[in-house]
């Protein structure tokens, strides 16, 4: 499962969104125009047959990383940062408040550097640019102490 789940999202690598919020994956998901970082992680996983392990929220995964956090925990599906591994999904913090405010899959955990390697759609390529709401998928390495949770979708 994790090998497709991987495969699918890099191959997504370098698309962006034209105009503003507007992909494919929000289109797909039916919310197009929307912030779509968990939309795009709900398409990789439905690319690889396997929606049904982030159905949080629908039949088509989840659009929301609150509700789809919520939904993982509930389901005792989070897993420590450390044990992360390929295709899991990373909820990330990037403010002070309570909420997940991005979400991403685990392509790599660099447990020396404490630090995820994640492929993040609705990411900015560089630092300047919103990380919670950029123009395009990217990977990106970032911090365990941006890191939220980790969950680990049941396989099917």
């Amino acid at each position: 499962m994790n090998e497709d789940i991987v495969t699918i999202a890099t191959q997504e690598l370098g698309t962006q969104e034209k105009p503003v919020n507007k992909t494919k994956y929000g289109k797909w998901y039916g919310l197009d125009g929307n912030p779509w970082c968990a939309m795009f992680v709900s398409w990789v996983f439905d690319q690889a047959g396997k929606v049904k392990s982030v159905a949080a929220s629908s039949k088509k995964g989840f659009a929301s990383c609150d509700a789809g956090l919520k939904w993982f925990a509930k389901k005792g599906k989070l897993v420590p940062i450390g044990e992360a591994q390929p295709g899991d999904i990373a909820f990330f913090q990037f403010d002070d408040d309570a909420q997940p405010d991005h979400v991403g899959i685990v392509i790599k955990n660099n447990t020396k550097l404490k630090r995820l390697v994640c492929i993040e759609g609705n990411t900015a390529a560089d630092a300047k640019g919103s990380q919670s709401n950029g123009d395009g998928v990217y990977k990106k390495k970032r911090p365990y102490s941006l890191v939220m949770a980790v969950a680990r979708p049941t396989k099917e």
